[in-house]
């Protein structure tokens, strides 16, 4: 294509292609579960490039159940950055969202509050990809419950 041309000529055998290359990087070394759901399709490239990971045991979540938490440097942006008051829903939401799209199973388990994460899950569900909340789901009858 040069400049000035009508019209556009895309490459989608390429773009598909690569679009596969992604994938097949994204599942390498995952979880089963994560991998397959990493290969649904629809998923979300944001996924493909940085694959989501997922606790083993609630019983873990050692996270703040009330007060103010630190965001860690590698969560934090311009709308989510310092401390979150987790007794605020909608903070809160915001911070467990990002925490299960980005945050490693160490941050999860630093982060997360088991009781809160259910009273949290029927919002999370509608804010989280389908193939995050799935694993999540998955691996926790209790969350799937609600």
């Amino acid at each position: 294509m040069t400049l000035g041309e009508d019209k556009f000529d895309f490459d989608f055998d390429r773009a598909e292609s690569t679009r596969a290359a992604m994938r097949a990087a994204a599942v390498a070394g995952q979880p089963d579960d994560i991998a397959a759901a990493l290969r649904q399709p629809g998923i979300p490239d944001e996924l493909l490039a940085r694959p989501f990971q997922v606790v083993t045991c609630l019983s873990e979540l050692r996270g703040a159940g009330t007060g103010r938490v630190r965001v860690p440097e590698e969560l934090a942006d311009p709308v989510l950055a310092g401390d979150v008051d987790v007794d605020d829903p909608e903070r809160c939401l915001l911070l467990y969202v990002r925490v299960l799209l980005h945050g490693s199973c160490s941050l999860q388990e630093d982060l997360l509050n088991r009781v809160r994460l259910g009273q949290l899950w029927p919002g999370l569900v509608d804010d989280l990809p389908a193939a995050v909340a799935g694993v999540w789901q998955q691996r926790f009858a209790e969350l799937a419950e609600r």
